[in-house]
């Protein structure tokens, strides 16, 4: 088997990985859920202009470094400071589809690393059409 073959799986597996990840995150009940940062008043909200998406193509740009990232940032003129993740949402008037690009630093191991799978789940929130102040 060819190399390609290798990291093709491996980037399957990495993807389902991270939506199992994300699957546990948003179906847990918000009983459960204890404040991230200490204190958060944002709300999270329905985008004026996009409202909530149904169907949203999602494109994940995994990198190596928070540094990587935040260059990437500054390419995408998006403020990198303390940024730990990005998405930008796009939607093609013609056809109404809507496709993300999602900015996260990789995930690695099996243990879940809490911090980069909460930025994972916000920016797919924000995929789907939400908004917080």
């Amino acid at each position: 088997m060819t190399r390609q073959f290798f990291l093709a799986r491996a980037a399957a597996t990495n993807l389902r990985r991270a939506f199992s990840v994300l699957w546990l995150i948003l179906s847990t009940s918000p009983v459960f859920a204890g404040p991230i940062g200490g204190g958060l008043t944002d709300r999270w909200e329905p985008h004026a202009t996009v409202g909530l998406l149904e169907r949203v193509t999602l494109k994940v740009h995994w990198y190596g470094s928070l540094e990587a990232l935040r260059s990437a940032a500054i390419e995408h003129n998006v403020g990198a400071i303390d940024l730990h993740g990005f998405s930008i949402l796009r939607g093609n008037a013609k056809t109404g589809e809507y496709v993300c690009d999602i900015y996260v630093v990789k995930m690695r191991g099996a243990f879940v690393d809490k911090g980069r799978t909460v930025t994972f789940g916000h920016e797919v929130l924000h995929c789907f059409g939400f908004r917080h102040e």
